[in-house]
């Protein structure tokens, strides 16, 4: 949400965190959103329900949250789905005692079914209502849009897949000029629900309020920015049975990831990681990364480089070990000085000359045990193009690729990689055959035909480090874990840690991240064994909250 904006931030914002979520919230595309309405009015409840129930809800969610806008709400819908639920909450905000204003755009030939009876509907309960075509003036459209104290957009929902232009375009564009709270139904219209990105134009919302499953572009950017606060509701049928591939991460979730340790537990028993990497003015990013490790919960870390990045090293570490590969980076070397170790960071600070590219393609598919691919491994991995070598290798690996790292390795420009993140983190997991983890707001975990996203955050990660913590923190539980697992605990376990460590949206340093992973870890295993609903929130000590969703 934009807090710039006025009125928008104005909207209450409570927090709903299901903890009983332990396989994470689902998240459709476009294709998954359809049939999940083509199956349930097959099984027999009726598209009417269906938009009732939908409709329904979101006026709860204006009333429960948005009570304060509501003495002049203007209701926007296009001649699909989306309009009729549109109609729907217009009818129930009525019924409430609410006087809304509708305005249809489109064509009237195009406005059948459902969506034509709940339009019906209004004038039998004189509900005032314009009808905007094409080809039309938008004078009285403005006039209405101008005494509204709040917005809900109807416009087109999930289908959209085209330029947004003519009267849709002006009506977004008007509405985004008025700068006052909003409510998008299903999507803001304009904004692509398979990958976020927009068509041309985007409603900005405070509030979408989603139906049946999140929508894969709310997490992803620049649509998270238009959806604002996101609210997903139940429309009284059951996700199907292979939901599941794509979630939204949960705390639940993350806390059945990470292993409760036994009374008699030493450092042995916790894990070892060791960190090899380092080079001439990039010491700093190895440290960090065992740090992270450290952190996260491993019981010993070894940083493994170069004598002279060692030497280094020496001056200011104190609870992690040394080792040397001697003067050169040396395979066999390297293999003596992991010997015996749980997992392995390879990578961060490492460098990137034509002697490092073949030390990384070796290591990487010589060493059994599981390992972090991280910076400069994913850089070479990346000039050697070898990124395929990793499928055939027995022992887990996870690869943590910024976008520039990430377009490296697929040979494709840094945008393209944004503008479908989701096609992306699959592709670079199908190639590699591992887990990946591609970094960024709303980053996202891919293993083999699945996906996991995390939401949580802070615009003041977004600094050198903190893919360094990430990526010691995932080596701390994946010789525990499998890997897809691992990664996606430590992925929400660091975002969470990024919030609760920043003072503001920038300034934050990323020791300050890894000294906040154990706090995070308490708090959410102490919450965990308590009620059954809480906000793991920034700037809050994870307050209670009422576990509870209208409709």
């Amino acid at each position: 949400m934009d807090d710039r904006r006025p009125g928008r931030a104005a909207i209450a914002n409570p927090s709903y965190l299901n903890c009983s979520v332990r396989h994470g919230t689902p998240i459709f595309t476009r294709a998954q959103a359809q049939a999940f309405d083509d199956s349930a009015i097959s099984a027999g409840v009726s598209g009417l329900v269906l938009m009732e129930n939908a409709g329904r809800g979101a006026a709860d969610v204006l009333e429960q949250d948005c009570s304060d806008f509501l003495c002049r709400p203007v209701i926007l819908g296009g001649p699909g789905k989306n309009g009729g639920d549109a109609w729907v909450v217009a009818r129930h905000l009525r019924v409430r005692g609410y006087v809304p204003f509708c305005i249809f755009a489109g064509e009237s030939e195009h406005l059948q079914g459902d969506a034509l009876a709940n339009w019906n509907a209004l004038e039998a309960m004189q509900i005032p209502r314009l009808h905007l075509p094409r080809q039309s003036s938008f004078d009285e459209a403005t006039s209405e849009l101008k005494r509204a104290s709040i917005l809900v957009d109807g416009l087109f929902g999930t289908g959209l897949a085209r330029p947004i232009d003519g009267t849709f375009r002006h009506l977004i564009e008007q509405s985004n000029r008025l700068g006052i709270p909003a409510l998008s139904l299903d999507c803001p219209s304009g904004i692509d629900c398979d990958t976020g990105q927009v068509w041309g134009t985007a409603f900005r919302a405070s509030v979408t309020v989603t139906f049946g499953a999140l929508k894969r572009g709310l997490l992803q950017h620049p649509g998270a920015a238009h959806a604002g606060r996101i609210r997903v509701l139940d429309i009284g049928v059951p996700s199907p049975a292979n939901a599941d591939s794509c979630v939204r991460i949960e705390a639940a979730q993350v806390a059945q990831n990470l292993p409760c340790r036994a009374k008699d537990s030493h450092k042995g028993s916790a894990g070892r990681v060791a960190v090899l990497g380092g080079s001439a003015g990039k010491t700093g990013a190895a440290y960090l990364s065992g740090l992270g490790a450290l952190r996260a919960g491993a019981g010993l870390v070894t940083l493994v480089g170069t004598e002279d990045v060692a030497r280094r090293w020496e001056a200011k570490v104190v609870e992690l070990m040394t080792e040397s590969v001697g003067a050169e980076l040396s395979v066999d070397a390297a293999h003596r000085c992991i010997d015996g170790m749980d997992a392995v960071v390879l990578g961060p600070g490492l460098g990137i000359s034509k002697s490092t590219t073949g030390f990384v393609r070796r290591l990487s598919k010589e060493v059994s045990m599981p390992m972090v691919l991280d910076a400069d491994a994913l850089t070479a991995l990346a000039k050697e193009k070898c990124l395929d070598e990793l499928a055939d290798h027995p022992g887990p690996r996870v690869l943590t690729p910024h976008p520039g790292e990430a377009a490296r390795l697929l040979d494709c420009t840094t945008e393209a990689i944004q503008r479908d993140r989701y096609r992306a983190a699959l592709q670079l997991s199908d190639r590699s055959g591992q887990t990946v983890v591609l970094k960024g707001a709303g980053s996202i975990v891919a293993g083999t035909s699945k996906l996991a996203v995390c939401d949580r955050g802070t615009p003041a990660l977004g600094v050198a480090g903190t893919g360094d913590v990430l990526a010691g923190a995932i080596a701390s539980l994946l010789a525990q874990k499998k890997s897809f697992e691992a990664a996606l605990a430590m992925v929400w376990l660091h975002a969470v840690a990024g919030e609760r460590a920043a003072r503001s949206d920038r300034g934050l340093l990323a020791t300050e991240v890894a000294r906040a992973l154990p706090e995070v870890h308490a708090s959410l295993m102490d919450l965990m064994s308590g009620p059954a609903g809480f906000d793991v929130r920034p700037g809050s000590a994870f307050r209670m909250t009422v576990n509870s969703s209208p409709a």
